[in-house]
């Protein structure tokens, strides 16, 4: 094999790890943006939400196990809207309404900000999903 070429081959092989490092830099950045959008800006939403809706006469709670939120309503366990991070590249917040109706469950994801990355997602990003799929729920 020619030396020149084995070079190449060998110090591409060589940066690969650096690549992969860097990829994973990344997902943590995202990881740890997603976490602070979840625990100043989505939980406190939903949790406002919830008082004003229970105040409404709707009976409903805020739920936060690790890595997501979910505001859930007593009629129905199947009745719900929830938050959380897919980190398929690339990474996202994933909107998810669940309504039990009489011909079943229907279940709808979106991307929330689509087009955003997770650390740039803002209070109306997460209002300009969580109030459509309310409105289609409280129905």
């Amino acid at each position: 094999m020619d030396v020149a070429e084995l070079r190449k081959r060998l110090l591409r092989e060589l940066e690969r790890p650096a690549a992969g490092a860097d990829r994973k830099a990344a997902a943590e950045a995202t990881r740890h943006g997603y976490e602070r959008l979840l625990t100043a800006t989505i939980g406190p939403l939903l949790k406002q939400a919830a008082n004003i809706l229970k105040a409404e006469g709707w009976l409903c709670d805020v739920h936060t196990p690790s890595e997501s939120a979910r505001l859930a309503f007593a009629s129905s366990p199947e009745t719900y809207i929830e938050f959380y991070l897919d980190t398929t590249p690339p990474a996202h917040v994933i909107g998810r309404s669940s309504v039990r109706r009489k011909g079943g469950i229907e279940v709808q994801e979106r991307i929330v900000g689509a087009g955003r990355a997770v650390e740039d997602l803002t209070e109306e990003d997460v209002l300009a999903y969580l109030l459509p799929e309310l409105s289609l729920i409280l129905r």
